[in-house]
């Protein structure tokens, strides 16, 4: 029987971002595809033979399937390649213990007391190249990121192995049930919701109005040079005005009959709802749809979540 196990490194977790690096684990060897290193032409010269790998494979593993179908549906693979075939080691942790963590690094050192230096090497790469982790994981040269990308791909591979057999025989239909929800969950984020983007930018250019309107005027009470977001300077400007808090916390400046103090919570709000809502919605819809992350396997009552998507 042919199986592998299958990982995706991608420039970030959200719908429209992509997988530029694929490892591939099988009993016999273990291989790290880099897009970066390839020309367009070559790298769907390979996409080709890793589609007929995988079309030819009678098990496909994967940890968190319905990240990385996802991401290698948007490389072209049809989503019939895994269809009846594909394996989710996170589905099967969970079915073990809810009450543990799905993370891939978690169940590797439980289960197969394998741990790695990757949070150390990356941080010290990052540090060294002045790049923050909020930078993703694309700016990391292969040489460094490859050897963990195929990790775990090695990872996903052996805890199948190790896990499957012991899933209880009553388990079985439930996984199975988990399993044809993946492919369900996946059509529906594919589809998604209409977002009215004339709607949602005219909101955008409200709030900004709103947001420069409200720091003209807390300017003009507290100095130019104020910065309504630092908790020592609110103090200290409320401080000057009379009043004495220890908190700039909602519930504290609230009770504030005093504009300043008003203004700082009007701003707090107005950001919130821009950055929350409408930012992330114009940022998200890029296609006019807004494509939701269901979180299949997250929760201890067996309810789904959503928000983003964990690799």
């Amino acid at each position: 029987m042919a199986v592998l196990a299958i990982d995706t490194e991608t420039t970030g977790v959200n719908w429209h971002d992509d997988a530029f690096m694929i490892s591939i684990a099988t009993e016999e060897k273990t291989s790290v595809l880099d897009k970066r290193e390839w020309s367009d032409h070559d790298w769907w010269t390979i996409m080709g033979e890793v589609w007929s790998e995988l079309d030819s494979a009678d098990k496909i593993i994967m940890h968190n399937a319905k990240f990385d179908i996802q991401k290698l549906c948007r490389l072209g693979m049809p989503l019939d390649v895994f269809e009846g075939k594909f394996e989710d080691t996170q589905a099967i942790a969970h079915l073990l213990d809810e009450h543990q963590s799905t993370g891939l690094k978690f169940l590797a050192q439980k289960y197969l007391d394998e741990t790695t230096d990757e949070d150390s090497v990356l941080k010290a790469w990052r540090r060294e190249n002045k790049m923050k982790k909020e930078d993703g994981y694309e700016p990391i040269p292969g040489h460094i990121l490859g050897p963990y990308a195929a990790k775990d791909a090695e990872f996903t591979l052996r805890l199948y192995e190790l896990l499957m057999p012991h899933l209880p025989e009553e388990l079985h239909e439930l996984y199975e049930t988990e399993k044809a929800l993946t492919m369900a969950l996946l059509g529906v984020e594919a589809r998604g919701m209409q977002v009215d983007r004339d709607y949602v930018n005219n909101k955008r250019k409200e709030y900004g109005d709103r947001i420069y309107k409200l720091k003209s005027r807390i300017g003009e009470i507290a100095g130019e040079e104020f910065n309504p977001q630092s908790h020592q300077q609110v103090l200290t400007a409320l401080k000057e005005r009379g009043l004495v808090v220890s908190s700039t916390s909602k519930e504290s400046l609230a009770g504030l009959d005093d504009e300043l103090a008003q203004l700082i919570l009007e701003l707090r709000e107005t950001n919130k709802i821009k950055a929350t809502y409408f930012d992330a919605l114009a940022e998200e819809a890029r296609d006019g749809i807004l494509h939701p992350n269901f979180r299949q396997h997250g929760t201890r009552t067996g309810r789904m979540s959503s928000g983003a998507a964990q690799a």
